[in-house]
């Protein structure tokens, strides 16, 4: 068995032999693969035999197997070598009829006589069939068909496009800002000074002949932060002749035509279903001119100058009064010199179109331009707003309750006996002023007018408390601790007619004697020792047409000195001296003098009285001058600063009918003023003047223990008695006008009875008198309760003066309690709580008991539509106001822009004022909205140069802030509290805050919407911003809150934080917004003529007959290249259409630059091709990586043929040789895979290349050695086997 087994290694031997010389014979065959021999030994047992013993039989060829790796490319100078970088076979046919195909790796072609390509072979490369692009039109072997290459390219054919890609310099000069052309760009292709660079190309005509077209680049634009982009314009110039380029439509990169509305904004599809551009014109409207975006408008009223300079800076400050008194000296009463304006019915106005205008108040003060500006839109949005009145629920809030309480030794508190209780239902000045009816009714307040009635009752209440007020008696005043604190106050009645010349009064101002002739505070020293007067006096001045009251204690009469001076103006100097005759006034520099006096002996005197009558001056020198043997005394003021004229004069006072006195040393005991003219409450921005003189005592030195009553008593006098006028005055300013009645005029008398003035102010406690004399001790203007309004929580507040009334002073109380009426649950309507409910507040200073937040529910302040978010400012170039509606836009019909789905309307404004009285500033027409003027404004009826501005653009839109879903179902009752503040809401509204507190209750979403939408627009800042206009919208399908601002535009916010489980503690700022536009532009040619689009497409000057409306196509500039700041172009997407027809020259051809850049490079040309073309014959060939065959020829065309053919196999093993590197499927192999080079599973193509054979000729000789080797070893283990068999049979033998 030896011998056999060792003759099969032998036999394998040289099989491996065999195996390794074929691959070293075929070294250098392309695409030959090596092959491998593979073994397997022999074994053979039988049943009976024992397997552990059992000796192999050999070895015996398996098979022998190819190897398909990659072999070396190499390079070649023949395009038609090809080789596969990668996986796959190319695909042959052995003949054009045969239906086999074989695969081989040999990419060894060339062409036969048929121009078909094939292997050395002859067989047929197969390709797929492709479009003129190249693309692949069948993926299959039945559909792929041998390679043949046409000889000719077709007929000429005419140019008709050309793809132009250059790059031109980013760093190219522009050429229209060349000073060549300050007059005017002009092109010439024959001066390089004109362009930047050029670049040529030949095209052909329709006989294939061909010409020379030349494209010129023009820089006009570089990038700046108005436009980020830089444009080139472009000139086509053929056979000399410049060639205009057609419309070029503005497209998507889609190419879908591009639309604009009346305000630029793009579209592709028009929303109104009735357009179409079709048979009809257009305005010409490119997308150069729509470079800047700018806002939509509002209606806008610039009114003329002012008539009030507020200086460059617009900081200068103009007074405005309110005050009845006050009215004279305003310029609406017809004094044209006057900087003082009337801030009653001080404008009109109508926004937006609403049922009716409405009139405007502004609050008194003193503004500058900006600051007026604020107070006028707020004024205005506040009467258009959506606030309401206060109402007062009779025999609900009607009393308040107010308990003073004092600390114990053990720390208990006591309050009063009796509290003091107000009712707030009586009369006030205020209720009388603004003529509120109380008894019977309900009544609504605003809530100036709330705070104030309900101060002046609460003061009412408490004098009450002290003293009763029928028989002037002291009552509890002990219990107040303010028995000692008493004073006299007596008001004259309300002034009719002003006295329009100053006057001055004196009277006695009783007080106890203390019994040596001082005064003294004790009843006990009024009737031990009676009363004791002093006289002083009461000036009432007019200077500046303007009344005021002030109480003096030295009077010193005028006198002429020795030239009969009173009274010396030196404009020079910046001063006037007044003269006192031969008496010393004993006045002294720095001291405050008030001059009052009349002048009736000629108008040169009078006029220049005016200058110093009434006027309050500031001594600087004191002196004398004597003249013989008369000392004249004088005192010396400055002027500076006080408008004096720009020239001398002087007053006398020898005659009769002059006379003048000097008023020094306001009293600290007495004071007058005018009622309600200012501090009616805590930080009141606006007055109640009831036009009635108050006089007064003031001072702690001057109260005392006793009554008028008690002074009535002892002397027969009220504390304040025996007034007398000073000056006897006339009408006419004349000694022969009608005397006057200032008593009267004043308030401070009846004039139906001259012989007496007792029946006001000198009031001697009988029936007859008018306005009882009454003792008080609380003071009006620093009360020691006062009320007040948190604008923040919506709440009324109260605080009580420690000063006045606590720890340490005569009434000694630590604590205070407000309550209301005991019909009320916990609380009362204005959010006093019940006297169960309330809670102790301290005295300590700054302490306040805060009521509950309360709604306002009375009737609206204003019954008008709302508008919100007028906008009034002051422009310092042109010193005029203007004034904005709150909303943007013109009026557009539906869809007549893109996004107005329905009708818009404008927004507008009309500004004005009534026609006012110059006698008291009242409307004369109410029915005339705009009949007069305000001059501060410059607007009204004869402000004819006062300028309307249209709205333009679309309405701006709200602010709106949306909750997230509640952790709850908010459709089904829930209970709201005040754990963890779930019932607190913080809201801004347009930057005004405020902290919403609902009410506790049970509560749905749709309920606490309405709750919070009430309470949200009663929120307003410190200076009376209001920030109405919410409206709250509970959605149940998303278990949401919406908060949505009228207010539109950019200043339009919303910003809500609540509790979580209502979805409400993370909610986004809702901001407005204003839409932005193009002011569309409509194209010119050079002689500035508006140019067309007709329905043909070409440009016109006249307007087509029948012009499309509301939308238009968008143009790009003929011919322009625009490009962004990377250098990428914007424009045009599309080519350019050039099209000129005249004898002996045709051009219709479109260039397409999209390809074109602007880098920082030099120009250069990335590509450029053409389709026209003369006729041609095969020049060359190209094979491309995936395989796409294409034909160049001599007339510059270059064509797909086809794309070669790849295939591969599941198991490449498989295949079955046949000769000259190429084999066929079988079944082991499986069906043939085929597809495109580069394509998944395939390698790509190198054309110029062939793989040679895999064959590594260093290994093939090592294994060629190895199985030399095998050989001779299985050849010695024959011959060993042979010896050894011989040696077996001599040994038998």
């Amino acid at each position: 068995m030896s011998f056999y087994t060792a003759l099969t290694g032998l036999n394998g031997a040289q099989s491996d032999i065999s195996a390794t010389s074929n691959n070293i014979a075929n070294v250098n065959t392309t695409g030959f693969k090596r092959s491998r021999a593979e073994f397997g030994d022999i074994f053979a047992t039988s049943p009976l035999q024992n397997a552990s013993s059992s000796i192999g039989s050999g070895t015996i060829l398996k098979s022998v197997k190819q190897q398909f790796t990659q072999g070396n490319i190499t390079s070649s100078l023949n395009v038609l070598d090809v080789a596969i970088s990668g996986q796959g076979f190319f695909s042959l046919k052995p003949s054009l009829t045969s239906g086999q195909t074989v695969y081989t790796r040999n990419g060894s072609f060339n062409v036969n006589n048929d121009r078909y390509v094939t292997d050395s072979s002859g067989q047929f490369l197969l390709t797929f069939p492709v479009n003129e692009d190249g693309s692949v039109t069948a993926k299959d072997l039945v559909s792929a068909v041998p390679l043949q290459l046409p000889v000719t390219s077709g007929t000429p054919k005419a140019t008709t496009s050309i793809e132009l890609g250059v790059n031109v310099s980013a760093t190219s000069e522009i050429i229209t800002d060349k000073p060549q052309f300050e007059d005017g760009y002009v092109f010439d292709p024959n001066d390089p000074t004109t362009y930047n660079n050029s670049t040529s190309i030949t095209i052909f005509d329709d006989l294939g002949n061909p010409t020379i077209a030349t494209i010129f680049f023009i820089r006009t634009q570089a990038a700046s932060a108005d436009d980020p982009t830089n444009k080139f314009e472009t000139r086509l110039v053929i056979n000399d002749t410049v060639i205009d380029p057609d419309l070029v439509r503005s497209v998507t990169d889609t190419q879908q035509p591009i639309f604009i509305d009346r305000f630029g904004q793009q579209t592709t599809s028009v929303p109104d279903d009735n357009y179409f551009l079709e048979g009809k014109g257009s305005a010409l409207y490119k997308l150069d001119d729509l470079q800047t975006l700018i806002d939509s408008t509002p209606a806008k009223v610039t009114g003329e100058s002012s008539a009030f300079d507020f200086g460059e800076e617009g900081d200068k400050t103009v007074t405005i009064v309110t005050d009845p008194l006050k009215f004279n000296s305003t310029r609406e009463s017809g004094d044209t010199t006057s900087s003082v304006y009337w801030g009653t019915n001080f404008m009109t106005i109508n926004v937006d179109n609403s049922d009716q205008p409405v009139n405007i108040d502004i609050r008194p003060g003193s503004y500058n331009a900006t600051q007026l500006s604020a107070e006028i839109q707020r004024s205005i949005n506040a009467a258009y707003g959506d606030d309401k009145k206060i109402q007062i629920v009779q025999n609900v809030d009607d009393t308040l309750t107010i308990d003073l309480l004092k600390l114990n030794a053990d720390g208990t508190s006591t309050g009063l006996t009796t509290p003091v209780s107000v009712d707030l239902l009586s009369d006030s000045y205020v209720s009388d002023l603004e003529g509120i009816t109380l008894t019977g009714a309900s009544p609504d307040f605003t809530r100036e007018q709330f705070l104030a009635h309900t101060q002046a009752r609460l003061n009412a209440a408490l004098n009450e408390y002290a003293v009763n007020p029928t028989s002037d008696a002291v009552a509890s005043a002990t219990a107040l601790g303010v028995s000692e604190s008493l004073f006299y106050r007596a008001s004259g009645k309300s002034i009719g007619t002003i006295l329009d010349q100053s006057q001055a009064f004196t009277f006695n101002h009783y007080t106890a004697d203390d019994g040596s002739g001082a005064a003294s505070n004790t009843n006990a020293d009024l009737s031990a020792n009676s009363g004791l007067a002093t006289q002083r006096h009461l000036t009432y001045s007019y200077y500046g047409k303007s009344p005021e009251l002030h109480v003096y204690d030295e009077k010193d009469d005028l006198g002429d000195n020795a030239s009969t001076t009173a009274v010396s103006y030196d404009q020079s100097e910046n001063t006037v001296r007044f003269y006192f005759g031969s008496t010393d006034p004993a006045l002294t520099a720095n001291e405050k003098v008030r001059f009052v006096g009349k002048f009736y002996s000629d108008t040169t005197q009078n006029a220049n009285s005016d200058f110093v009558n009434g006027r309050e001056f500031t001594v600087t020198t004191t002196g004398s001058e004597t003249v013989g043997a008369t000392t004249y005394y004088y005192v010396e003021a400055s002027t500076a600063g006080l408008n004096f004229p720009d020239s001398d004069f002087s007053l006398s006072v020898a005659d009769a009918n002059d006379d003048a006195k000097i008023y020094s040393e306001q009293s600290t005991a007495v004071e007058a003023f005018f009622e309600g003219a200012s501090d009616v409450y805590a930080g009141a921005p606006v007055n109640f003047s009831s036009s009635k003189i108050v006089i007064r005592e003031i001072g702690t030195a001057t109260k005392h223990d006793y009554t008028n009553a008690d002074m009535v008593t002892e002397e027969s006098k009220n504390i304040i008695d025996d007034l007398a006028e000073v000056f006897t005055l006339t009408d006419t300013e004349t000694s022969a006008g009608t005397t006057l009645d200032t008593y009267e005029l004043t308030g401070l008398g009846e004039n139906t009875n001259t012989a007496s003035r007792d029946e006001y102010l000198n009031g001697d406690g009988t029936t007859d008198d008018k306005t009882k004399p009454a003792t008080h001790w609380v003071d009006e203007k620093d009360p020691p309760i006062e009320v007040s309004y948190d604008v923040l929580n919506q709440r009324l507040q109260f605080e009580v003066d420690r000063n006045l009334i606590g720890t340490g002073t005569n009434s000694n109380f630590n604590s205070f309690k407000i309550f209301g009426s005991t019909t009320a649950t916990t609380e009362n309507n204005l959010g006093i709580p019940t006297a169960d409910d309330t809670s102790e507040t301290l005295i300590r200073g700054g302490e306040k008991f805060s009521a509950s937040t309360f709604v306002a529910d009375g009737a609206e302040i204003q019954l008008n539509d709302k508008r919100f978010g007028v906008k009034v400012g002051y422009n310092s170039e042109l010193k005029a106001f203007e004034f904005s509606s709150g909303t943007t836009g013109e009026t557009i019909a539906a869809n007549g822009a893109i996004g107005v789905t329905e009708a818009q309307t404008a927004s507008s404004i009309v500004v004005g004022r009534y026609l006012l009285s110059t006698t008291d500033g009242s409307v004369t027409d109410s029915t005339d909205f705009f009949s007069g003027d305000n001059n501060l404004m410059g607007i009204g009826v004869t402000k004819t140069n006062a300028l309307t501005t249209d709205a333009k653009g679309l309405a701006a839109q709200p602010a709106q802030a949306v909750g997230a879903s509640a952790t709850e179902d908010l459709t089904q009752v829930f209970r709201l509290t005040n754990q963890g503040n779930e019932n607190i809401f913080n809201v801004s509204v347009n930057g005004v805050a405020g902290v919403i507190e609902i009410p506790q209750g049970f509560y749905v979403g749709t309920t606490l919407a309405e709750a919070l939408q009430e309470r949200i627009n009663q929120i307003e800042d410190s200076s009376g911003t209001v920030g109405g206009g919410i409206t709250v919208k509970f959605n149940s399908d998303t278990n949401s809150f919406t908060f949505t601002n009228v207010t539109t535009g950019k200043d339009s916010t919303i910003k809500v934080r609540g509790a979580s489980k209502f979805g409400l503690d993370n909610v986004d700022l809702g901001v407005g917004s204003v839409p932005q536009i193009y002011n569309l532009k409509q194209a010119t040619n050079a002689e500035g003529l508006n140019l067309f689009v007709d329905a043909e497409g070409n440009k016109v000057t006249t307007p087509p007959s029948n012009l499309v409306d509301g939308y238009f196509p968008l143009y790009i500039d003929e011919g322009e290249l625009t490009f962004d700041k990377s250098g990428s172009i914007v424009s045009p997407k599309q080519g350019v259409h050039y099209e000129k027809q005249e004898a002996g020259f045709s051009i219709d051809l479109d260039i397409d630059f999209t390809k074109s850049t602007q880098l920082a490079q030099p120009f250069f040309v990335s590509t450029v091709n053409q389709d026209g073309f003369t006729s041609g014959r095969l020049d060359g060939l190209e094979i491309d990586a995936s395989g796409t065959v294409r034909a160049n020829y001599t007339n510059g065309q270059n064509n797909p043929l086809g794309k070669i053919v790849l295939a591969n196999f599941n198991n490449q093993n498989g295949l079955k040789q046949i000769g000259n590197a190429t084999y066929v499927e079988t079944a082991v192999s499986g069906t043939a895979t085929v597809g495109e080079a580069g394509a998944e599973g395939f390698g790509t193509v190198l054309s110029g290349s062939l793989e040679r054979s895999n064959v590594d000729i260093t290994e093939e000789l090592v294994n060629l050695i190895t199985a030399q080797r095998n050989f001779q070893a299985n050849a010695k283990s024959i011959e060993t086997t042979a010896a050894t068999t011989q040696a077996i049979v001599n040994i038998r033998m």
